[in-house]
């Protein structure tokens, strides 16, 4: 049982890596485009503040272009132009504090300052108004801007809080991180939920487009078949127009409870049911529709596997037996017969049930289908048996399939049996 563990859990492994195949695509997506979002919102900020920075004089600039003359300092006419144009002010105090010369300084500022005032205004403002100094020997430059020109304030923090603020971003990223990803499983989920749901409707609506037509040529065809007008050529031919009809009759139903049961909308009518009855029946019927010698059926089952009970929906369980012995007498026989044989047993409170052939078994690719490694639709060969495996796991059963070393396919399939407060519960 080992191997058929593993051999499930790559099952719901790959079911889950579809899942998740669809969820990174999504989040690569939604990633991509926030980040040129993000890029163009950072593109658009750098903008506006390229178009609104104001121009700031340095104080240097404005000593060189300041000279001594017998009547005080003179400043250049471009410097003079140019703090007219940047609407800005400039005052030049010497060593005590006094104002020894300023250009369009507003008149609410006074025309000496302490050495206290010089180192309020050196980190703050003056007044309201921002100020940038440049101490040259024993002078001071202040070059100020209007109020409201300029958010001007000496940030400090503690070393803790910049490790804190550090890992605040990392969760911050973190955490949207997260949110992309989630975001994206709900919009991928959501889709191929619609997505399933629609071709499930389709396939549901086309078939029963086709039902009425077919039921018509059905009908048609057994009347011909059973005229005695007609020749036994046409006799036969009406014979294979009816059987082919049945055929598709028989595809169209499987394809709707494959799509039903892959999508749990196939409503399960559950009932306390001995599986080896369900076996012995099936394999009885087959036995008396074939052709004597051609078909060997051996059943064998424990004495607590007589007993066992489940809870499942008696026609589906009796459309998978009959679906796995149709496939191993379809491509059963190595030799003269099809030998077909049927173990049950009970296994820590599990049903176990192995059906084994003498056929070619199965090829590889059609046991990576099997498995669920592959979603391509299934071949015709393997339809009934993609219509066993979903009609055990609907049941919340396992089910494995793998050849035989000595030649051979074979099929192991497990149950939850019924206990004595499960049947509690069901009365």
């Amino acid at each position: 049982m080992s191997d058929f563990r593993e051999e499930r859990i790559n099952y719901n492994y790959m079911k889950v890596a579809r899942l998740l195949l669809y969820g990174v695509l999504a989040v690569l997506g939604i990633a991509v485009l926030t980040s040129i979002l993000n890029m163009i919102l950072l593109v658009s900020a750098a903008g506006v503040y390229v178009n609104t920075d104001s121009h700031y004089i340095y104080g240097g600039d404005v000593m060189e272009a300041l000279t001594v003359t017998e009547n005080g300092y003179a400043l250049s006419e471009d410097m003079a132009a140019e703090f007219e144009r940047e609407n800005q002010w400039a005052m030049l105090l010497d060593d005590d504090g006094q104002v020894i010369w300023s250009i369009r300084k507003p008149e609410e500022l006074d025309e000496e300052y302490s050495r206290s005032e010089i180192a309020r205004m050196s980190r703050w403002y003056l007044k309201g108004y921002p100020v940038h100094m440049r101490v040259w020997d024993d002078r001071i430059m202040i070059v100020g801007m209007q109020k409201d020109a300029m958010w001007k304030y000496n940030l400090e923090f503690s070393i803790s809080w910049m490790v804190f603020l550090k890992r605040t971003i990392l969760a911050f990223f973190f955490i949207n991180f997260l949110w992309i990803v989630v975001l994206a499983f709900c919009f991928t989920r959501r889709f191929a939920k619609k997505r399933e749901l629609a071709r499930i409707e389709w396939i549901a609506g086309i078939s029963h487009d086709i039902r009425t037509p077919l039921s018509m040529v059905m009908g048609y065809a057994d009347t011909l078949e059973h005229s005695e007008k007609l020749s036994e050529e046409a006799r036969q031919q009406a014979a294979v127009i009816r059987h082919q009809s049945v055929v598709m009759k028989e595809l169209i139903s499987d394809l709707n409870l494959t799509s039903q049961l892959e999508y749990s909308m196939q409503a399960l009518r559950k009932e306390e049911v001995r599986p080896a009855e369900i076996v012995r029946s099936v394999a009885a019927a087959f036995l008396n529709d074939s052709i004597p010698g051609m078909l060997e059926i051996d059943v064998e089952v424990d004495e607590r596997g007589e007993q066992t009970v489940v809870k499942a929906d008696r026609q589906l369980l009796v459309r998978a037996f009959r679906n796995l012995i149709n496939n191993s007498v379809k491509h059963g026989g190595q030799m003269d017969a099809v030998k077909i044989r049927i173990a049950m047993w009970v296994e820590k409170r599990k049903c176990c049930i192995r059906l084994e052939d003498n056929g070619v078994g199965y090829s590889e690719e059609i046991l990576c289908r099997l498995r669920g490694r592959k979603k391509e639709n299934a071949a015709e060969s393997i339809r009934g048996l993609e219509i066993v495996s979903k009609v055990i796991l609907a049941h919340g059963g396992k089910i494995w399939f793998g050849n035989c070393e000595e030649g051979g396919s074979y099929c192991v399939i497990v149950l939850r049996m019924v206990d004595l407060r499960d049947r509690l519960n069901y009365t």
